[in-house]
């Protein structure tokens, strides 16, 4: 598909009859001067071969006028629109909050740069109403151009719906029961990128709810905006792990924390395996010095909001005790 193709024919859905009695799905794109990505990647998302589905973009205050081109282009699609970038979970809020006011039961959230399987959605939900307790499911995911061919392989070959136990789901492409938002809160918008969905997904977990990951490819460019500023990238990816640490799993995991994100970025003696990990690139964007500066800012910063940060862990951790208890009664 070429970028700034027009709309086409989505795939089949399910009858009106049969549709009727399925769960609406809400699925949230996520988008920050991605013009050109939203030409490439909303294609696919639009082929998905399920109903009751809206597509929403969240516009995160492009300057490309991805919002006409999305108006001119794909009428369909609701658009909405927020006067500064409010990064990754502040953008995400707003359709999370859009979904919930209009009564969808499940609620995906999708990057701008992923191409799913068409049948991602409705293998997604069928796996979710089967599992009630499971209230995120993630996908197959194929990150960087590396995984195409393996992505395209598993897509002609597709093997009957699985899940498995997963502890962790990557934020491009996931899933969610509306009734996890509504119990635990949305994302944490201190984040601004990195960690924010580990920290949701933390909490929903710590509140009685399972993850799984299905068979269901999708594919995922990877990082398509954040590499433009990789100085950035590092210092967020070190603030946000740090933040985690320190709200949800106390302050002598967080010290450790610093001390790890410290070497990481600092020691010339510790390989980092890209292969096992591809975040762990953001660690490394320039020479020692710089990247020492970047870890002890993101320390820094850490140390001066640890009071909020902690404040909000507890808050956060009344929500789960009241869930459990709710659950268990």
């Amino acid at each position: 598909m070429t970028p700034d193709a027009p709309a086409s024919a989505t795939s089949p859905s399910p009858s009106p009859a049969a549709a009727a009695v399925l769960p609406s799905v809400c699925i949230i794109v996520l988008n920050y001067n991605g013009r050109r990505l939203l030409g490439r990647f909303l294609p696919p998302i639009m082929k998905t071969d399920y109903a009751p589905l809206e597509v929403v973009v969240v516009d995160n205050a492009s300057s490309d006028d991805s919002r006409g081109w999305l108006r001119a282009r794909w009428p369909q699609v609701t658009v909405l629109h927020t006067p500064v970038n409010r990064g990754w979970p502040g953008g995400n809020n707003i359709g999370i909050r859009y979904a919930l006011e209009k009564g969808h039961r499940y609620i995906a959230l999708a990057n701008n740069d992923i191409e799913p399987h068409p049948s991602w959605i409705r293998r997604a939900v069928e796996f979710a109403q089967a599992h009630p307790d499971h209230g995120i499911v993630g996908f197959q995911l194929f990150n960087q151009d590396r995984t195409r061919p393996a992505f395209e392989t598993t897509c002609r070959h597709m093997a009957p719906l699985r899940g498995d136990p997963i502890r962790h789901i990557v934020g491009c492409a996931m899933l969610c029961d509306s009734e996890v938002f509504r119990a635990i809160g949305l994302l944490d918008e201190d984040y601004v990128n990195y960690a924010e969905e580990t920290d949701w997904e933390h909490r929903a977990t710590q509140a009685g709810w399972r993850m799984a990951e299905i068979n269901a490819p999708v594919w995922h460019l990877a990082e398509a905006t954040m590499l433009r500023t990789p100085l950035r990238r590092c210092y967020l990816q070190m603030r946000s792990s740090i933040r985690f640490t320190f709200k949800l799993l106390g302050i002598a995991a967080g010290v450790r924390m610093c001390v790890t994100v410290l070497n990481r970025a600092c020691n010339p003696w510790l390989k980092l395996h890209f292969e096992v990990d591809y975040t762990f690139k953001r660690y490394r964007p320039s020479s020692l010095p710089v990247n020492a500066l970047l870890a002890l800012s993101a320390i820094a910063w850490n140390l001066v909001r640890l009071p909020r940060t902690l404040y909000c862990g507890h808050l956060d951790k009344e929500l789960i005790a009241r869930c459990r208890a709710k659950g268990e009664s």
